[in-house]
């Protein structure tokens, strides 16, 4: 009995890590795609990634919230002007609530942006609700 229990406790443990191993490998992709979309200045990919309602901080203007055609046009416009020569980000992490952030660098040319971006999961997968793009004071 104590064996069968062990095992038990076992298969759960491993049940568990595997989980939060997946649910780890959800948040760095949601990151990765963002990034790579970024990079590529390719704002239909970087759709994919959207809630169905984002709001988007562009050049220290107002936030505004848009649909996810919306956004994807205004970022394509954005991306336009100021194709990515370089983008990473420099730091990321998890916020109470499963909120998942990065901030990070975006440079088009001679001019850098700050890239600030929140995710979180939606139905079964993470998506971004939030995104800036600010210019270092």
């Amino acid at each position: 009995m104590r064996r069968v229990r062990k095992n038990l406790t076992s298969v759960f443990i491993l049940l568990a890590l595997s989980v939060l191993s997946l649910s780890a490998q959800e948040d760095s992709d949601i990151i990765d795609n963002v990034q790579e979309a970024l990079k590529s200045s390719n704002s239909k990919e970087l759709a994919k990634h959207l809630n169905e309602r984002v709001i988007i901080r562009l050049d220290g203007k107002n936030r505004t919230e848009y649909s996810i055609s919306q956004a994807e046009i205004v970022l394509k416009q954005f991306f336009q002007k100021h194709p990515a020569d370089e983008t990473d980000f420099i730091h990321q992490g998890n916020s109470p609530g499963g909120i998942i952030y990065a901030i990070g660098n975006y440079t088009s040319g001679n001019t850098s942006y700050r890239i600030a971006l929140r995710a979180k999961k939606y139905k079964d997968s993470y998506k971004v609700y939030r995104l800036e793009f600010s210019k270092p004071k």
